[in-house]
């Protein structure tokens, strides 16, 4: 098990509530009889206590933006981390969100130092885990104001999940096998703990789970609890006797079936608590004998394997083509001459579309912004200017700061813009020249090669590209990915790097965690020293 503290996220759990009733969910959603909403004090008090946490502070529910607080709770977080490093990547029109989410998600990482000397890359600010519903696109600016992370997955595309209502002595799991388990949960060792109404947990489904059977609650939400280390944790460990997580010798079934897999305990315990899924058919009582689970309570004979996807692709975690993000309720409107500005303004913004595009004067071509609607999505906050026409959601925050009194006294459009939040003004002929904010610029002329054919590769590649540079080659281990293209440049063996100097000038080692590794193996291959950069200054 992990300290707490050397933790990547540590989550708050604000609400259980969630428009979806994924089959095996963590948080056991549809399976509450009652809902909660964490109030603000308690999430103040919980975002306070990780004061000194160096990772991600998380919000996540249920759906979290369903919480009736939201917005407030987000302008918390702004107040305590500020804008996201990188936070205007998805100002401007996007043809590929989620790509550009997770580009930002790198821009938020920081290089450390282990107490060893090497190094690695950590996630720092807030977070946000949403399936992107309808209540996401609603906040959508103040979620790109506040989070520098989002792990976002809309269940649209097949993702696979274990059962977590399992418990190891229906399995007849000894105790010497079942310590070394627990203590090796993948999701202890890999995701977070958490903080709920109830108080803080060293794990986010012992919390779950301490919400769900009305457990006794967790520690304090004070100051430094989060430095707890395993051999604190002897007061919560009675959860993971309920939890499957753990263990290795399970099954997987599809979030979009809505069917939960339980073990005989935990189904009697559901049934107990009135679950709403157990009243409406949605739970598979698992029947086991003598430890070994029967084929016919297996939805699919996909057998869990600790370290396995849930989902294969990062990029399947959104469907473009149902995505709701994508909708774009707009009008085109032309500003009568005879009209007062501001009251005409004042007027339209009342309309029910979301959008307004404007014709400023009769000569005004509103044809390329009209070819662009429904191919991208658009931040809601910004101000988009084109030749005489303009494009802008009513439900703007400039909108809502200027305040209907202020913009019904306005003579032009200028005063307008003048007024709006600057960094939110988008010319419409910068649209493809501006992709992101670069923490560091590469040398423009030099030539680089990129070890890893990952998220993170893309990330230097493209880097690289818009500072005027060059990538030359692209290495990796992997045998699958030898051969294939990445951004115009074929995937090679790692050892095509050794005698081979002349081909680039600086070797960026694109892994989160094994540069020290990866430099030592590029060394012996002959690659000087003084070529291999680190991504971020130390």
């Amino acid at each position: 098990m992990r300290s707490v503290a050397d933790m990547e996220f540590i989550q708050i759990d604000i609400t259980n509530a969630c428009n979806m009733r994924c089959s095996n969910c963590t948080r056991f959603c549809g399976n509450h009889e009652k809902t909660f909403f964490m109030d603000f004090d308690t999430f103040k008090r919980a975002v306070d206590s990780l004061d000194g946490f160096d990772g991600v502070t998380g919000i996540i529910g249920g759906e979290p933006t369903l919480h009736p607080e939201f917005e407030r709770f987000a302008r918390y977080m702004q107040k305590k981390f500020g804008r996201p490093c990188g936070w205007d990547t998805l100002l401007y029109p996007q043809h590929d969100f989620i790509h550009a989410v997770h580009q930002r998600e790198f821009e938020s990482e920081v290089l450390r130092k282990r107490p060893d000397g090497s190094h690695f890359l950590k996630k720092h600010g807030a977070g946000l885990w949403s399936n992107m519903s309808g209540t996401y696109r609603k906040y959508y600016e103040v979620i790109q104001d506040t989070f520098s992370v989002e792990y976002l997955n809309d269940h649209m595309n097949p993702s696979y999940h274990q059962p977590g209502l399992f418990a190891r002595k229906d399995l007849g799991i000894p105790d010497d096998e079942w310590i070394k388990l627990r203590d090796n949960c993948w999701i202890q060792n890999t995701w977070s703990a958490t903080i709920t109404p109830k108080g803080a947990f060293f794990c986010e489904v012992a919390g779950a789970l301490d919400m769900l059977f009305d457990g006794p609650g967790g520690w304090r939400i004070e100051p430094g609890w989060w430095k707890r280390k395993p051999e604190d944790f002897t007061d919560q460990l009675h959860w993971c006797e309920l939890c499957g997580f753990a263990l290795d010798n399970t099954f997987t079934r599809d979030s979009q079936e809505e069917t939960d897999d339980l073990s005989p305990t935990l189904y009697e315990m559901i049934r107990k608590v009135n679950s709403p899924k157990y009243r409406s058919g949605k739970i598979n009582p698992v029947k086991i004998e003598n430890g070994v689970i029967d084929k016919g309570s297996k939805p699919e004979d996909k057998r869990f394997i600790v370290g396995d996807r849930y989902i294969e692709k990062y990029e399947d975690r959104f469907n473009r083509n149902n995505s709701v993000l994508f909708e774009m309720n707009f009008v085109e409107l032309a500003f009568p001459a005879d009209e007062m500005f501001g009251r005409w303004l004042n007027r339209i913004l009342k309309r029910k579309e979301e959008w307004l595009l404007l014709k400023l004067s009769d000569c005004a071509d509103t044809g390329e912004i009209r070819n662009m609607i429904g191919k991208r999505i658009f931040h809601p906050g910004v101000l988009l200017l084109g030749e005489n026409v303009a494009l802008l959601c009513r439900d703007a925050l400039s909108v809502r700061k200027i305040g209907f009194d202020r913009i019904a006294h306005m003579a032009s459009f200028d005063e307008l813009e003048k007024a709006w939040e600057q960094d939110k003004v988008i010319r419409f002929a910068d649209i493809d020249e501006k992709v992101s904010l670069k923490r560091q610029s590469m040398n423009a002329g030099g030539k680089y090669a990129v070890w890893g054919a990952g998220m993170l590769g893309e990330f230097f590649i493209e880097t690289v590209q818009l500072s005027g540079g060059t990538v030359t080659v692209v290495v990796d281990k992997e045998p699958g990915k030898i051969g294939m293209g990445f951004h115009g440049v074929t995937i090679e063996r790692p050892e095509v790097l050794a005698g081979q100097g002349e081909l680039f000038d600086y070797l960026l080692i694109a892994h989160h965690t094994r540069f020290e590794e990866i430099e030592r193996e590029a060394l012996e291959m002959g690659v000087p020293e003084e070529k291999i950069v680190l991504p971020y200054e130390v």
